[in-house]
């Protein structure tokens, strides 16, 4: 049996191991094996491909020789040497690569050599034009550094606290008092405990978070499956993908402005937008400037303050309004917003991540800055709100996502469907713990 043939048996085996392994119920260890399986498979492949290109072109040199009207008498070759791996001739080509590369044999590196030099000779001017060598020279796909799909990060999501879905429920009800009890001083000693001040009772209502459902899926042909020499990875890329995009659909969910019904979210943007129960702050500006955005800033963590009574926990912006923030300068040219590396001194801005693309780069006026890319154009008007508050107010409960793999969906047409579900709801226990600055002021500036 030849290497090439053992090299075919040996894809056999390893493919036939793959697929018990997938057979009947999967587990993780059986997933993990196979993907070892799919990977040793994928190796052989090359090897095979390997093999089979230098076997023709090995057959097709001897053909060119035995087509070309060379006399020879008895053994000896009149008009020229026998080529190193001539038809007939004890070298083998495959082997003695194999000798080389596994072996570090001297005299196999020595024969490849000389045909190297012979086979430079004979094929003279051919390039990498298919059908004059360039069959030879075959693209190579680096399927593991594959360029994944560009998502904002999931930022504003995990500023709430973050709770496990309780089982069992489409809602999540949480009691909130809406008017609290009232006391007073005595008015003199034997008197009413009332006098002057009136009582008050306790009003009480309930936050309701109706629970969402995050869903997607992708159809792959079982042929993808089962021929891409990625294997076992082909599954986790297209889980990764899906996995991705779910977090981006919640976070965009959270940090919006959706009201809570048609199967949405009620979002922090809503929230801070509420000019009836919250605390809502309007920058109105055709042209932009600095010391109004930050008055803006300054006007939204009072309204938290003065109505939550509670410490401001964060700034939340798009990434282009807090870039452009960091390139506005004075009246002499000096930045407003600088660098932590410079020292600032009587800065409203310090930059402290530069160059970040999510998660906190700095702060203003002391209170930390987060920017989240869902944030840019997130109300109708193309205007990129900027939350201020008490995040950890809102309580967002999270189901672990689900993964299935249905091979019966699309059976018919070797199709099987990868798809990933999970459950959310959210709710804000207090409606003023933030602030949303919207109007013509947070307009992405061009360029940004």
């Amino acid at each position: 049996m030849s290497m090439l043939d053992n090299l075919r048996e040996a894809r056999s085996n390893a493919a036939a191991d793959a697929e018990a392994l997938l057979a009947g119920e999967v587990s993780a260890e059986a997933l993990d094996s196979a993907e070892a399986r799919h990977a040793e498979i994928a190796d052989l492949d090359a090897k095979i491909a390997t093999a089979e290109a230098l076997e023709a072109r090995t057959a097709a040199l001897a053909e060119a020789r035995a087509t070309s009207g060379v006399k020879a008498f008895g053994s000896a070759v009149v008009t020229k040497e026998q080529m190193t791996y001539d038809n007939g001739s004890d070298n083998s080509f495959v082997r003695d690569m194999i000798g080389a590369t596994l072996k570090n044999d001297p005299n196999a590196w020595g024969r490849l050599a000389r045909h190297q030099q012979e086979v430079a000779v004979e094929t003279r001017d051919i390039g990498r034009t298919d059908g004059s060598g360039g069959d030879f020279a075959i693209p190579v796909y680096l399927v593991n550094e594959y360029a994944e799909f560009a998502r904002a990060a999931r930022v504003t999501a995990d500023k709430a606290t973050k709770m496990a879905l309780p089982a069992f429920t489409d809602n999540v009800n949480i009691p909130q008092i809406t008017l609290g009890t009232r006391t007073g001083f005595q008015a003199a000693d034997n008197s009413s405990t009332y006098s002057p001040t009136s009582p008050r009772d306790m009003v009480t209502s309930t936050v309701s978070a109706p629970v969402r459902t995050i869903s997607g899926f992708e159809n792959v042909s079982i042929q993808l499956v089962e021929q891409s020499p990625i294997a076992g990875g082909l599954d986790r890329l297209v889980f990764s993908d899906l996995m991705a995009d779910y977090a981006l659909q919640l976070n965009t969910a959270v940090a919006g402005n959706a009201d809570g019904t048609s199967n949405n979210l009620k979002g922090f943007t809503n929230l801070g937008s509420d000019t009836t129960n919250g605390v809502p702050v309007t920058w109105t500006q055709t042209t932009p400037d600095i010391a109004t955005g930050l008055s803006s800033i300054t006007k939204a963590i009072s309204q938290v303050v003065n109505n939550r009574y509670r410490d401001v926990e964060a700034i939340i912006m798009s990434a282009s309004t807090w870039y452009w923030m960091a390139s506005q300068v004075d009246g002499q040219s000096r930045p407003i917003i600088v660098p932590t590396g410079n020292g600032p001194f009587n800065a409203a801005g310090v930059t402290s991540a530069p160059g970040a693309a999510a998660g906190l780069v700095g702060t203003i006026y002391g209170v930390p800055v987060f920017v989240d890319a869902t944030l840019k154009n997130a109300v109708g008007t193309n205007q990129s709100p900027i939350l201020v508050g008490k995040f950890s107010d809102s309580y967002l409960f999270e189901s672990s996502p689900k993964t299935r793999v249905l091979p019966d969906v699309l059976s018919a047409n070797l199709t099987v469907r990868f798809q990933v579900y999970g459950y959310a709801a959210f709710a804000h226990r207090f409606n003023k713990a933030v602030s949303a600055i919207s109007g013509t002021g947070t307009i992405t500036p061009s360029g940004y």
